[in-house]
């Protein structure tokens, strides 16, 4: 995708993990909600090699970024590496073939070992996943 491809508000820079690179160009984004708390985003543009027979984005690409959104709440930068010990998905919609995947998370709860984060996803203005997830500071 060219630069002026990057969505509206967001920026990119490839991830130091192979694997979130493999799966496409990772958008993010850092805002603030209305009462203050701190929302991480990513976004993602679905690509053939994302998709099922019907076109719709593959499970296992929602729960991709469903762990994309609860980690990088839970992640603090230049801290240590956290990852997750449990998740919880619902799966209430899938994305299109060429649409914009949108994952928003924040954290619920902090811990010195533990970080308790949730994430939405949406995409062309639908809800079509939430999650939760309970992640470990590694070396906590």
């Amino acid at each position: 995708m060219s630069e002026e491809s990057v969505p509206e508000g967001y920026t990119y820079e490839p991830s130091p993990s192979a694997y979130i690179n493999h799966m496409g160009k990772l958008y993010q984004r850092r805002s603030t909600d209305a009462d203050g708390q701190e929302i991480v985003s990513a976004a993602l543009r679905v690509e053939p090699h994302h998709v099922n027979s019907w076109g719709l984005a593959h499970g296992s690409l929602i729960a991709g970024m469903a762990e994309v959104g609860c980690a990088g709440t839970a992640y603090v930068a230049d801290g240590p590496p956290v990852v997750a010990v449990e998740m919880s998905t619902q799966f209430i919609g899938a994305p299109k073939l060429g649409e914009l995947l949108e994952v928003h998370g924040w954290t619920t709860r902090r811990t010195r070992t533990l970080v308790f984060t949730q994430c939405r996803g949406e995409s062309d203005g639908r809800l079509v996943f939430t999650a939760t997830s309970v992640q470990k500071i590694v070396g906590a």
